[in-house]
Formats: C-alpha cells, structure tokens, sequence
C-alpha cells in the first residue's frame, strides 16, 4: 500500500497533481510565485529560489538571471565577464566601432572597452599618418595630431622631418624648403 501525500500548506492528502518543492509537497494551488502570487494549478513550472522562496519561470529569471550591463536584460545563457561586469558576449564590444570583443581588449580608466585601434584613438596614441597604434613611447606632436616618427615627414617632397625644423600650414607639415616655394 502507498501512502498519499500530504501537502505541506493545508496537511489535506493529495489525491491528484502534487508539486515537490523546497523537500516538501504542494497542492499546485497552495503554492504560488513570490512576486506575482501566481500559483501552479495551470501546470506551469515553479522554480525554487536561492532564497527559500517559489516563483513562476518569469520572475525567476528576473530577480536571478544575471544582467547583461550593455541591454540591462537577463543573461539566459553564456555570459561574459570582464570588467566587474556581465554581458551577454555579443554585447561586450568596442564603444566606438561595436565589434565584438573576445581575447584581448583594452579600457580606459572608466571601464569602457575598446578595440585596440579605439583604444589607441581615444587616449590620443594613434598615428595620425598610419592609423596604428604608437607603441614605442617615441612619437611627433603636431597639434592634436601624434605621428610615428617615421611617419612625420614633409606633405610635398616626403623628406624626412622628424628632428629638423618644419613649418605648419593648414594643419599639415612642410619641411622649410617646401613651405617657401609653396606659400
């Protein structure tokens, strides 16, 4: 002979449906979700809680799911974590191109990422010439501009002008020949 269980609410036998949750037996309709008070009768699935209470599938994920820092929406499946934070992976990227960051990435003191080009952009180490990062800690300034040093020479005849004098003319450079037969 088996024995019926009891539910745990109302410690009545049940004759039909019986919910297990938290070690004990419910009646579907004596348990209910936390936030909504929905209650289980429909057949929907109760989800235990890390904190000892029943909840319905959505509210679940609501108050437990991790958030994505990027959308703000739960996080159902993988999730990356960089920077004290969660993402889904495809929201982890570049905050100027949106490409999809995976391996290696670079952030400014606020804990925006980037790309490495981006990275670069942003803290003003980018060749304004080449477009590739200025890695050597040797680099020309020339207003806003930063240039390799290889890289910084005359717009007309391309000579050389890192360590020599050079003159500026619409934000461009010009080696001191040039800039008198030009202007």
């Amino acid at each position: 002979m088996t024995s019926v269980p009891t539910c745990y609410s109302c410690k009545q036998p049940i004759a039909d449906i019986c919910l297990a949750a938290f070690g004990l037996q419910w009646h579907p309709y004596h348990i209910g979700c936390n936030t909504c008070g929905k209650d289980f009768s429909d057949g929907s699935r109760l989800e235990e809680g890390p904190d000892g209470f029943a909840y319905c599938s959505l509210h679940f994920i609501d108050k437990f799911a991790p958030k994505c820092f990027k959308c703000q929406q739960a996080i159902l499946g993988q999730t990356t974590n960089a920077l004290n934070r969660t993402y889904h992976p495809e929201h982890f990227s570049c905050n100027t191109c949106n490409m999809q960051l995976t391996g290696n990435f670079f952030h400014t003191d606020d804990n925006t990422p980037y790309c490495e080009k981006h990275y670069y952009e942003t803290i003003g180490f980018l060749c304004a010439h080449c477009e590739k990062p200025i890695l050597t800690g040797k680099c020309i300034s020339m207003g806003t501009k930063r240039y390799h040093p290889e890289h910084f020479f005359c717009q007309f005849c391309k000579c050389a002008l890192s360590g020599v004098g050079y003159k500026k003319q619409n934000d461009k450079a010009y080696c001191k020949e040039c800039h008198l037969k030009l202007f």
